[in-house]
């Protein structure tokens, strides 16, 4: 065996665990999807600010003068939206579909890795528009995460068609 072919092997080899992990990691993500979806269901029609005060009665109760309950509270105030069923259905649709594609990949079903790839693609696209208005360091994260995701899923299916 050639120097570049065992390289390529542990190449191949740290590419497909790799793979797995990231795999492994967005079924994580989508049974994450699918519980908070199930959860917005228990909430539709009730306003964010609602559900904020519910959650932070608590922390209120204790220190009324929490420093980030006191910066949260007037955004929270001023955000007009209510749980909606599209919200809920949105958590539980993508929270499925992240499971179920992630099976198949890892069962190597091959029509599988372009059609993940496109729709990571979709996001990534959408994500990075997100990004130009928000400037949100964490979806600059996101964004990072979904294009190596979807690298791995590519360098995947190169390495299994030979």
């Amino acid at each position: 065996m050639t120097n570049y072919e065992s390289s390529y092997k542990e190449s191949s080899g740290t590419q497909t665990f790799l793979f797995r992990i990231a795999m492994w990691w967005r079924i994580g993500y989508g049974f994450f999807r699918l519980i908070f979806g199930f959860i917005l269901l228990n909430v539709v029609g009730t306003p964010i600010s609602d559900i904020f005060y519910k959650i932070a009665s608590h922390e209120l109760s204790q220190d009324p003068n929490d420093i980030l309950i006191q910066t949260l509270t007037p955004i929270v105030n001023n955000f007009p939206i209510t749980i909606t069923y599209f919200v809920a259905i949105y958590f539980l649709f993508w929270g499925i579909l992240d499971i179920t594609l992630s099976i198949l990949l890892l069962k190597h079903k091959m029509w599988a890795f372009p059609l993940t790839i496109v729709l990571i693609s979709g996001f990534v696209v959408y994500e990075v528009y997100r990004f130009t208005h928000t400037h949100s360091i964490v979806l600059l994260g996101v964004i990072v995460i979904d294009a190596i995701i979807a690298l791995l899923i590519y360098r995947e299916r190169k390495s299994l068609l030979g």
